[in-house]
C-alpha cells in the first residue's frame, strides 16, 4: 500500500468508526508495515490512530489496561472510544485504537543522563499506578510473574548446548565462543543461585496475581516530558512482572552508551527510581542479580544459534567485554 492509499484508508476508517469527530487534517506519521500510525486534528483535539501488530485477545488486554490507567489519572494517553463505545475496532484482522495526542519533549534516556533520571521517576510512577488492574475474562495476557528462575535456567542450558555445537565448528565465531562460553555460563549460574536465595519468590507472592505491570520496551519514543510529568506511551507489550525488569533494561542501555560500568552511576540511577518507588535492600539487590546474568551476550549469540544468522567474532567479543566489565562492578554489591 502506497502513502496515498494509506492516507485514504485513514480517512475512511476515521469516518466509519468515529463519525462524531470532524476531521480537519490527517497525515500518516508511520508506515511501511502493519504498525501504521495516523495523526489527525479534529473537532475534539489532536488524536492518533494506530494499527496494532498484536492478536485481538492481547489488544483487548492492553487497551483495557490503558483505559484503567488513564481513568485513575496515570500519565498515559487516553483512548477515544468508537461510535459503538469500544476501545478498539478491527479492520482486515488487525485492531486499531484511537489515542489522544500527547504534546511533550521526547526523553533521550540512553544519551542524556538528566533525561534518564526523569524517565526513571516516570517509570517508577507508572509501575505504582499499574497495580490492581484485573484483565477482562476473555482476553489473553502477558504474564511473567515468578518465571525469572525458570527463564534464566532455560537460557543457561542453551548457552551450554551452543558450546557443544561450537566445538564441532571451525569458524572464528564458534572457536571464540568455545573459549569464552564457560565464563558466561558461570555468570549465568551465579545469577540463578543468587536469585533463588533472594527475596524474589517471596516478593512475587506478596505482589499477588494482579500486581505490577512492566512496559517491556521503555525507552526513547515511549517517554514524554510534559508539564504534568512523564507520560508513558506505547503500552502494546504490557506484562505482569516484577517491575525491576524495566529498570534493569533501561539502565543497561545507558551504561552501554557510556561505554563503562561504575557503581556510583548505577546507584544514582536506582536512587532516582527509588525516590518514587522505594525498595527494600533485598528488593534492590534483585536488580544487581538480574544485571549479573549475561543478557547482552545471550541476546547476541541466540541469533546465530537459533535463527541461523552469521555470527561475527567482533560483536561476540564486544558483548563478552561488556559482561566482564559489568561483573567487576557487581562484585562490589553481590557476594560473588
Amino acid at each position: 500500500m502506497n502513502s496515498v492509499e494509506e492516507l485514504q484508508l485513514g480517512k475512511q476508517l476515521m469516518a466509519a468508526y468515529y463519525p462524531h469527530l470532524v476531521i480537519y487534517n490527517i497525515q500518516v506519521i508511520q508506515s511501511g508495515g502493519i504498525k501504521t500510525i495516523w495523526k489527525a486534528s479534529t473537532s475534539d483535539g489532536t488524536v492518533c490512530l494506530k494499527r496494532i501488530r498484536k492478536s485481538i485477545p492481547i489488544v483487548q488486554y492492553t487497551t483495557a489496561a490503558q483505559s484503567y490507567l488513564s481513568t485513575k489519572g496515570a500519565l498515559v494517553a487516553s483512548i477515544v472510544p468508537t461510535k459503538d463505545h469500544k476501545l478498539y475496532f478491527v479492520h482486515e484482522g488487525y485492531a486499531l485504537v484511537l489515542y489522544r495526542w500527547i504534546e511533550g519533549t521526547d526523553l533521550d534516556m540512553e544519551k542524556n543522563q538528566e533525561h534518564l533520571l526523569l524517565g526513571l521517576k516516570g517509570l517508577a510512577q507508572f509501575h505504582k499506578d499499574t497495580v490492581g488492574f484485573v484483565p477482562p475474562a476473555d482476553c489473553e495476557t502477558y504474564d511473567r510473574m515468578g518465571v525469572w528462575p525458570t527463564h534464566f535456567e532455560k537460557m543457561l542450558e542453551e548457552l551450554k548446548q551452543w558450546k557443544t555445537e561450537s566445538e564441532k565448528q571451525n569458524t572464528l565465531f564458534h572457536q571464540s565462543y568455545v573459549k569464552i562460553a564457560d565464563e558466561m555460563i558461570n555468570l549465568a549460574n551465579q545469577s540463578i543461585q543468587l536469585l533463588k536465595n533472594s527475596c524474589y519468590e517471596e516478593w512475587n507472592k506478596e505482589i499477588g496475581e494482579y500486581g505490577y505491570m512492566c512496559h517491556q520496551d521503555y525507552g526513547k519514543g515511549n517517554a514524554l516530558q510534559t508539564e504534568k510529568g512523564v507520560y508513558v506511551l506505547d503500552l502494546d507489550n504490557l506484562a505482569y512482572d516484577t517491575p525491576l525488569r524495566d529498570v534493569r533494561k533501561l539502565i543497561a542501555k545507558r551504561m552501554e552508551e557510556l561505554g563503562k560500568w561504575d557503581l556510583a552511576t548505577l546507584e544514582e540511577m536506582i536512587d532516582s527510581y527509588e525516590s518514587i518507588f522505594p525498595l527494600t535492600p533485598e528488593q534492590r539487590k534483585i536488580i544487581y542479580i538480574d544485571w549479573l546474568f549475561p543478557h547482552k551476550f545471550y541476546g547476541y549469540v541466540k541469533s546465530p544459534f537459533k535463527k541461523g544468522e552469521v555470527g561475527e567474532e567482533r560483536k561476540l567479543l564486544k558483548c563478552y567485554k561488556v559482561e566482564v566489565e559489568k561483573m567487576n562492578v557487581l562484585k562490589q554489591v553481590l557476594t560473588i
